[in-house]
Protein backbone atom coordinates (compact mmCIF):
# COMPACT_ATOMS: atom_id res chain seq x y z
CA UNK A 1 0.00 0.00 0.00
CA UNK A 2 1.44 3.33 -1.07
CA UNK A 3 1.78 6.27 1.29
CA UNK A 4 0.56 8.63 -1.43
CA UNK A 5 -2.95 9.65 -2.39
CA UNK A 6 -4.04 9.57 -6.02
CA UNK A 7 -3.31 12.93 -7.67
CA UNK A 8 -6.95 14.08 -7.83
CA UNK A 9 -7.47 13.19 -4.16
CA UNK A 10 -4.29 15.05 -3.21
CA UNK A 11 -5.46 18.14 -5.12
CA UNK A 12 -8.89 17.96 -3.49
CA UNK A 13 -7.30 17.55 -0.07
CA UNK A 14 -5.10 20.61 -0.59
CA UNK A 15 -7.99 22.59 -2.04
CA UNK A 16 -10.25 21.70 0.90
CA UNK A 17 -7.55 22.71 3.39
CA UNK A 18 -7.08 26.03 1.57
CA UNK A 19 -10.84 26.65 1.37
CA UNK A 20 -11.15 25.92 5.10
CA UNK A 21 -8.32 28.30 6.01
CA UNK A 22 -9.47 31.30 3.92
CA UNK A 23 -12.64 32.21 5.88
CA UNK A 24 -10.55 31.97 9.07
CA UNK A 25 -7.97 34.43 7.70
CA UNK A 26 -6.93 37.48 9.71
CA UNK A 27 -7.48 39.58 6.58
CA UNK A 28 -11.04 40.89 6.50
CA UNK A 29 -11.03 41.03 2.69
CA UNK A 30 -9.78 37.44 2.26
CA UNK A 31 -12.24 36.19 4.86
CA UNK A 32 -15.21 38.03 3.33
CA UNK A 33 -14.45 36.98 -0.26
CA UNK A 34 -13.90 33.34 0.74
CA UNK A 35 -17.06 33.32 2.85
CA UNK A 36 -19.07 34.73 -0.04
CA UNK A 37 -17.49 32.34 -2.57
CA UNK A 38 -18.26 29.24 -0.55
CA UNK A 39 -21.67 30.17 0.84
CA UNK A 40 -23.23 32.27 -1.91
CA UNK A 41 -21.05 32.46 -5.02
CA UNK A 42 -20.80 28.71 -5.53
CA UNK A 43 -20.24 28.17 -9.25
CA UNK A 44 -19.52 31.87 -9.88
CA UNK A 45 -16.27 31.79 -7.91
CA UNK A 46 -13.23 29.52 -8.07
CA UNK A 47 -13.37 28.93 -4.32
CA UNK A 48 -17.05 28.02 -4.40
CA UNK A 49 -16.62 25.84 -7.48
CA UNK A 50 -13.76 23.94 -5.82
CA UNK A 51 -15.78 23.54 -2.62
CA UNK A 52 -18.75 22.20 -4.61
CA UNK A 53 -16.51 19.77 -6.48
CA UNK A 54 -14.91 18.45 -3.27
CA UNK A 55 -18.32 18.05 -1.64
CA UNK A 56 -19.77 16.27 -4.65
CA UNK A 57 -16.76 13.96 -4.77
CA UNK A 58 -16.53 13.05 -1.08
CA UNK A 59 -19.67 14.01 0.80
CA UNK A 60 -22.83 12.01 0.39
CA UNK A 61 -25.87 13.00 2.41
CA UNK A 62 -26.90 9.36 2.64
CA UNK A 63 -23.85 8.06 4.47
CA UNK A 64 -24.32 7.14 8.09
CA UNK A 65 -22.99 9.36 10.88
CA UNK A 66 -20.65 6.52 11.91
CA UNK A 67 -19.14 6.28 8.43
CA UNK A 68 -18.82 10.06 8.25
CA UNK A 69 -16.94 10.00 11.58
CA UNK A 70 -14.58 7.31 10.22
CA UNK A 71 -13.98 9.37 7.07
CA UNK A 72 -13.19 12.50 9.08
CA UNK A 73 -10.89 10.51 11.37
CA UNK A 74 -9.10 9.02 8.38
CA UNK A 75 -8.74 12.47 6.80
CA UNK A 76 -7.23 13.85 10.00
CA UNK A 77 -4.84 10.90 10.29
CA UNK A 78 -3.74 11.43 6.67
CA UNK A 79 -3.11 15.12 7.41
CA UNK A 80 -0.98 14.14 10.42
CA UNK A 81 0.94 11.53 8.41
CA UNK A 82 1.60 13.98 5.58
CA UNK A 83 2.72 16.77 7.93
CA UNK A 84 -0.21 19.16 7.46
CA UNK A 85 -1.26 18.58 11.09
CA UNK A 86 0.95 17.62 14.00
CA UNK A 87 0.49 15.19 16.86
CA UNK A 88 3.26 14.71 19.38
CA UNK A 89 1.46 11.87 21.20
CA UNK A 90 1.69 9.31 18.40
CA UNK A 91 4.66 8.04 16.42
CA UNK A 92 4.57 7.76 12.64
CA UNK A 93 4.28 3.98 13.07
CA UNK A 94 1.22 4.49 15.32
CA UNK A 95 -0.34 6.81 12.74
CA UNK A 96 0.21 4.24 9.96
CA UNK A 97 -1.32 1.51 12.14
CA UNK A 98 -4.38 3.68 12.87
CA UNK A 99 -4.79 4.48 9.17
CA UNK A 100 -4.74 0.77 8.37
CA UNK A 101 -7.30 0.00 11.11
CA UNK A 102 -9.68 2.84 10.17
CA UNK A 103 -9.38 2.03 6.46
CA UNK A 104 -10.71 -1.50 7.07
CA UNK A 105 -14.05 -0.20 8.35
Amino acid sequence: MSNYLPLLDELCCRSAAFIKSCPESDSLIVSAVAHYGVNYGCMNSNTGRNACFCCSRYVDEYISPQLRAFVLLLLELLFIRDGSFSCSLLSSHDIDELIDIVSIF
